[in-house]
């Protein structure tokens, strides 16, 4: 992404988000609420309003399949797929005694916005690049503004480095029992800094740590032609993937306990239990980290 420009993947995600709650049978996966916030983001600049105007188009919402296929099949569906699911991920770290939320790389997604509305007592940061921060925080910010448990800490993930921000922040509190969230971040860094980023949290995070992420599958078959082409005219190259059957093994030497991954088969049975057939993307899957995690008594 350019230094000064929101990040141009922020918009396609959210525009698909939309494209799932307007155009395709799958609107349930999209709850009202997160479809508003995000129309309201995109509704808050040129590009927004341009990408809000191709799905109001007759042409745009029937090019999108075809699009897919030569770049990633399935794609748009998997944004919504996986965001349900780091979701119910985050709710049951809640559940379990979560007391501080932070989303790394937030982009335009809206799960702190929604949850921090409804866990108050919730501490709720979101980090990510300034320029794609400005465009939310001025998108929400009559909402925002009454928030007191959710903030905003801007950082640079390629130069500077995490446990220095959140050291540097009032706002993180590292005695709470937290879950960090990280989607659609890691395959945009080196493998060094990835490695670096889960062995930061610790230094930082005292109380229990538990990280829900996506990571890209190289071994995955549902690779479109132009898909390399597109990610270097967007200037967002892939530098990190990890086989989904080697997740357990990097979690394990990063120092973490490995809980669970969700893919193919599991969206299938969390979302679509009565159709064994359907095909969905298989190069991004969720995976679930802890770290000295304590569940509330």
């Amino acid at each position: 992404m350019k230094k000064d420009q929101a990040s141009s993947t922020a918009f396609t995600v959210a525009q698909g988000v939309l494209y799932i709650a307007k155009h395709t049978p799958h609107a349930r996966l999209v709850s009202d609420e997160m479809k508003t916030a995000t129309q309201q983001i995109l509704s808050a600049t040129e590009e927004g309003q341009r990408r809000l105007r191709l799905l109001q188009s007759v042409i745009f919402p029937r090019l999108v399949p075809l699009i897919e296929r030569l770049t990633l099949p399935g794609i748009t569906l998997n944004y919504v797929l996986r965001k349900s699911y780091i979701q119910t991920c985050v709710q049951q770290a809640i559940d379990e005694g979560a007391q501080q939320v932070i989303v790394l790389g937030a982009g335009f997604d809206t799960l702190a916005f929604r949850y921090a509305k409804k866990y108050p007592e919730v501490n709720f940061i979101e980090i990510d690049h300034p320029a794609t921060h400005i465009v939310k925080r001025e998108a929400l910010e009559s909402a925002t503004g009454q928030l007191k448990n959710l903030h905003f800490i801007p950082v640079d993930f390629t130069t500077q480095r995490l446990e220095d921000v959140l050291s540097a922040s009032p706002l993180a509190q590292p005695e709470l029992p937290t879950v960090i969230t990280i989607e659609g971040v890691l395959m945009y860094l080196t493998v060094e800094q990835v490695q670096h980023l889960f062995a930061s949290l610790p230094i930082f995070l005292h109380n229990g740590r538990r990280v829900v992420f996506t990571a890209t599958n190289p071994g995955a078959t549902t690779f479109g032609p132009l898909l390399r082409i597109y990610l270097k005219l967007k200037a967002e190259p892939l530098k990190w993937t990890c086989d989904k059957n080697e997740m357990e093994a990097f979690v394990n030497a990063a120092g973490y306990e490995f809980k669970q991954l969700a893919g193919v088969p599991e969206f299938k049975e969390a979302f679509f239990p009565n159709d064994s057939r359907r095909k969905l993307n298989e190069v991004e899957y969720v995976a679930v980290a802890d770290k000295d995690w304590a569940t509330a008594p």
